[in-house]
């Protein structure tokens, strides 16, 4: 997909249920929220129910809801609430793929790749603080905004910034079709090779 038709699908709502619960707009305080939880890997019905609660609601409503100290009650509750899909494995399997799905369409930036300076440099904190960081310092974002901010936007804004500075070029990125069009021919070239193998 170029980087033109990823900001023009940046405009479209999400819509996306898992475990019956109606994903909101993924945004700044969603991608710190899971961050500071760990729950980088939603790969089970435990993770990917919890992950699904927190992202069914605003982050600031996600992040009292998390820190309650009847949290633990909650999650039975909430486990209990959802059992039958949760007994299903088909349903679990099913939960987890969209999730990654709404994950990747709320992420999804262009390709581009660091210029000069600081090059492959690795961050110490985690990105989504990073993020958080220039969005106030560079971008004139309110502390109180920079949370709700949908996350794709933010990210759009963030890259759209480090181009300007010329720290990153974005690439223009490849069609679908022609995305397609290379991997049939790799599959040719390696069935070639497999061929001339034997």
């Amino acid at each position: 997909m170029t980087a033109a038709e990823l900001f023009r699908r940046m405009t479209l709502p999400t819509r996306f249920r898992v475990f019956g619960l109606r994903l909101v707009t993924f945004t700044v305080g969603h991608a710190r929220l899971l961050d500071r939880i760990e729950l980088d890997e939603i790969n089970d019905g435990a993770s990917c129910l919890l992950a699904a609660k927190l992202c069914s609601m605003p982050a600031d409503e996600a992040e009292q809801w998390i820190s309650s100290r009847f949290l633990g009650l909650r999650m039975i509750w909430l486990a209990f609430g959802r059992g039958r899909l949760m007994r299903s494995p088909d349903e679990v399997n099913k939960a987890v793929r969209v999730f990654a799905e709404y994950l990747d369409e709320s992420t999804r930036i262009p390709v581009y790749e660091s210029k000069g300076e600081g090059e492959g440099r690795k961050l110490g904190t985690p990105f989504a603080q990073h993020l958080r960081a220039v969005l106030l310092s560079k971008l004139g974002y309110s502390p109180d905004e920079v949370d709700r901010t949908p996350y794709l936007q933010a990210m759009w804004d963030y890259v759209g910034h480090m181009e300007a500075e010329g720290l990153i070029s974005v690439d223009e990125g490849l069609r679908d079709d022609d995305e397609a069009a290379l991997f049939a021919q790799a599959d040719a070239l390696l069935a070639k090779v497999k061929e001339s193998a034997t």
